[in-house]
């Protein structure tokens, strides 16, 4: 069975290439143009993944996420923005995203993160059912993809969590 992916994001160009590469990849998706959309998808749907921007109209992708962790705490999320600042990015873990991937992203950036968000989640099934304690588990990482010509920067909840880092920017 394909893996279920529910896609948010309110800019249709971006959406129908992502569309395509994940298609090509053999993933299933659903897209929705905005979050009242991809609520109403996912309360009617089963998805394995959920992708989201975070700047829509209407409903936020960091609403979206809040929302969806209520429903649903286990389906791994994450989030893709042209507003690529560390705040957003730690706002996005606090609401249950695992990663946050900066537009504009290449289809082999695409197709990782989705690749490893969902190896991930399948080894937390594999812990839980070993009955691995909560806290021997990875808790999650932020990816930060930059721009052309930008660095690589990864966070670690650790480094999330410092108070010193609450409004830091990119």
């Amino acid at each position: 069975m394909a893996v279920r992916i529910l896609f948010i994001d309110d800019d249709r160009a971006g959406t129908e290439v992502s569309l395509c590469n994940l298609r090509k990849a053999g993933y299933e998706v659903t897209p929705a143009s905005d979050g009242r959309e991809a609520l109403a998808l996912f309360e009617t749907g089963k998805f394995d993944l959920v992708i989201t921007d975070v700047k829509m109209p209407g409903i936020s992708g960091i609403e979206v996420l809040r929302r969806i962790r209520k429903m649903d705490p286990g389906v791994p999320m994450f989030v893709i923005t042209a507003f690529g600042k560390m705040e957003t990015a730690v706002k996005a873990m606090q609401e249950g995203a695992c990663y946050f991937l900066g537009k504009p992203f290449g289809r082999d950036q695409l197709l990782l993160v989705v690749e490893r968000v969902l190896q991930r989640n399948g080894m937390a099934d594999e812990a839980r059912e070993l009955s691995v304690p909560d806290g021997e588990v990875e808790r999650g990482i932020v990816c930060v993809f930059p721009r052309p010509g930008g660095s690589l920067r990864l966070a670690t909840d650790a480094y999330l969590d410092h108070p010193a880092r609450e409004n830091e920017d990119e």
